[in-house]
C-alpha cells in the first residue's frame, strides 16, 4: 500500500485524512531529495568553504557576469530558446 503526505511539526500527516493503526512499521521515501542530506562521500567540508570563500571575494572584487548575460551564454552553449528580453 502506497501512502502520501506531508510532514508537519516533524511529524507526517497522511492526505485525505488516512489513518494507519498505533504501532504499524511502515518505510518512509522523501518525494523530492533536493537538498536534504549532505553530499555523499567523500565530502570536505573545508574545501567547500574555501569554494564558497573564493566566490564571495569574486563578489567583491567585481569578478561577476549580469544574469541577463549568463542567461544568455546558457541559451546559446545549450541550444535553448533566448531568454525573453525585459
Amino acid at each position: 500500500m502506497t501512502l502520501e503526505g506531508t510532514v508537519v511539526n516533524g511529524v507526517i500527516v497522511l492526505d485525505a485524512g488516512a489513518q494507519l493503526p498505533k504501532g504499524v512499521r511502515v518505510r518512509v521515501e522523501v518525494a523530492e531529495d533536493d537538498d536534504l542530506f549532505p553530499p555523499p562521500e567523500p565530502y570536505d567540508r573545508e574545501k567547500e568553504l574555501a569554494v564558497l570563500r573564493e566566490s564571495l571575494e569574486d563578489v567583491k572584487a567585481g569578478r561577476t557576469e549580469p544574469f541577463e548575460e549568463f542567461m544568455a551564454r546558457v541559451a546559446r552553449e545549450f541550444n535553448l530558446p533566448s531568454p525573453p528580453p525585459e
